[in-house]
């Protein structure tokens, strides 16, 4: 596809500054961008890149607009070539609206309209399926589930019994929904196995990447709400909450019936220890510790995570520990000179 900067600007919401009838054929990174193509800088650390790149286009957000380039000036320069790279490159997959002769369907299973059902999946008693939902090969959905409409499950997922999931959701490959959460109550030589009779509750507009798995609730419900994005290898226990709108990133651990706010940010290899309360608008930086309550509007780091600013000045200190024990132990050996010269006996004056 072709279309002219002016177009893409038109498309995003976005002006142009330079050519607006420059045609753009697709997208690539700065660094790899050819004339012809669109890039983008959605940071500003890369804006030396603006006069390296052979691209025949930038995104840019409105405080590199002066640049002597031919531009889309945004707002949201990462979300204008999101939108993009849509426009020109993306292709909406179709599938056929048939159910395979090799899926193994319940009789008391209720299926919507323009179903797909792939190959070796199979759908338990008294399940729903909404209308227009795709499940692909190898996929197991286990009793009295609900599946809402337009909901898209990829190969060997695997939905426990009684998960509730909605419209519009995202699951990808080997992702498990529902699975027992870890509990075990110790009866002085061994542990006895708490049951886990709760259910899991996936809102809508809800993806989940790959071989990520939730658990369903002891008592109640695990409960993902709308609009959260999960990312790929993320554990989260029974009864956690988790609000609208927040981003999971991939190796994050969340204990047993811990409540994250909406629009929080919890990044990379992020652990969660149990029953704390995570506010809105939080933002956790990667490989954190979360050992306590985090209040609203805040941002943590480290281990344990503490507010950013404190943070970085605990880093600043921990760089400087060699020096700081070398400067210890020279003063230690001052002070020990100090005190035998304080204690030696003193010698009578004639």
């Amino acid at each position: 596809m072709e279309k002219t900067l002016k177009e893409l600007a038109e498309y995003v919401g976005g002006t142009v500054v330079g050519d607006p009838a420059v045609k753009i054929t697709g997208v690539m990174g700065i660094d790899d961008a050819q004339a012809g193509y669109i890039t983008f800088i959605s940071n500003e650390k890369y804006t030396r890149k603006i006069h390296q790149t052979k691209a025949s286009a930038i995104i840019v957000s409105p405080k590199l607009k002066d640049t002597k380039r031919n531009l889309l000036v945004s707002n949201n320069p990462y979300l204008a070539f999101a939108k993009i790279v849509e426009f020109l490159l993306y292709e909406k997959p179709t599938y056929t609206k048939t159910i395979d002769d090799s899926a193994r369907i319940d009789k008391t299973a209720i299926i919507g309209k323009d179903v797909s059902i792939h190959a070796y999946s199979t759908i338990g008693k008294s399940t729903r399926i909404g209308n227009r939902v795709v499940i692909y090969p190898c996929v197991h959905i286990g009793d009295h589930c609900t599946i809402g409409d337009d909901t898209i499950i990829y190969p060997n997922a695997v939905i426990y019994n009684d998960t509730v999931i909605g419209n519009r959701v995202t699951i990808h490959s080997n992702t498990v929904v529902g699975s027992n959460g870890f509990g075990y109550a110790p009866d002085g030589q061994s542990y006895y196995k708490i049951p886990q009779v709760g259910v899991t509750v996936i809102e809508d507009d809800v993806d989940i990447g790959a071989n990520t798995t939730i658990n369903r609730a002891a008592l109640g419900e695990t409960v993902i709400k709308k609009g959260t994005k999960i990312d790929s290898q993320v554990v989260i226990s029974h009864n956690v909450e988790i609000g609208e709108n927040s981003l999971i990133v991939s190796q994050v651990g969340i204990a047993g019936s811990t409540k994250v706010g909406k629009h929080v940010t919890l990044a990379g290899g992020v652990g969660v220890v149990g029953h704390l309360k995570i506010g809105d608008n939080v933002t956790v930086g990667g490989y954190s510790g979360v050992a306590h309550d985090i209040p609203d509007n805040e941002t943590y780091l480290g281990t344990p995570a503490l507010p950013i600013q404190r943070m970085r000045r605990c880093y600043v200190i921990i760089e400087r520990l060699p020096e700081m024990r070398e400067h210890i132990k020279s003063l230690e050996k001052r002070i020990e000179q100090l005190e035998k010269r304080d204690n030696a006996p003193q010698s009578k004056q004639s």
